[in-house]
């Protein structure tokens, strides 16, 4: 009976060792990912300074990430992105123009954990969660020609504390090549006012 003890345990070993690497290779060790992503944001000010919070859409975006899979469920995260919008008003006074522009410029430094189900090749959804940084960035310029009337520009910075959670779907359309829809919330820890983000992306992605 020992030695038949023996004999199986070898037995389950042997397949293991055999089935892991086979595991292995059902999953691509790097995917690649970029394209195109949306933002949607709201402020959370100081009720007693506003009352309200302040909601903004960025629509003009990238993104670009980078998965090293461990197994074909398990993998290691690193995500980039940038939105910008541009916002501009004028006001007509005794025959001149005053002209204010903003520009504001929103990156995102991220990494993290991601789970994926790789049951069909066509279809694969996934989830992550992944910590990080976000950048915002705003210069605020005026010009006029109303006479006495000076031409100034400003501009501030700020990165914070994030972390973003959601999932999306990659379909596969070729070998080694799929494109991928995805929607993320992120939440932004800021001193004075933190922010909830919604992230809409999709893209293209390569593996490798």
């Amino acid at each position: 009976m020992p030695r038949l003890r023996v004999r199986v345990l070898g037995f389950c070993l042997a397949v293991l060792s055999v089935a892991i690497p086979v595991s292995a290779q059902t999953s691509p060790r790097t995917e690649i990912s970029g394209g195109y992503q949306f933002l949607t944001f709201s402020v959370d000010e100081d009720e007693s300074l506003s009352g309200v919070d302040n909601d903004e859409s960025l629509p003009k975006g990238w993104y670009v990430d980078v998965a090293g899979n461990l197994n074909p469920m398990f993998g290691i995260v690193f995500q980039v992105g940038g939105n910008y919008k541009t916002f501009e008003e004028s006001i007509a006074i005794g025959g001149g123009t005053f002209t204010a522009t903003a520009d504001l410029d929103v990156y995102q430094f991220l990494g993290g954990v991601r789970l994926s189900v790789r049951d069909n090749p066509k279809l694969m959804p996934y989830g992550q969660l992944l910590v990080g940084g976000i950048n915002g960035s705003i210069e605020v310029s005026t010009s006029s020609t109303i006479p006495g009337l000076p031409s100034f520009s400003e501009e501030d910075s700020t990165t914070n504390f994030a972390l973003e959670v959601g999932g999306g779907v990659n379909f596969g359309v070729a070998e080694k090549i799929g494109i991928r829809f995805g929607v993320d919330y992120i939440r932004v820890f800021a001193e004075d006012a933190g922010s909830n983000v919604f992230r809409f992306h999709t893209g293209v992605v390569i593996a490798r």
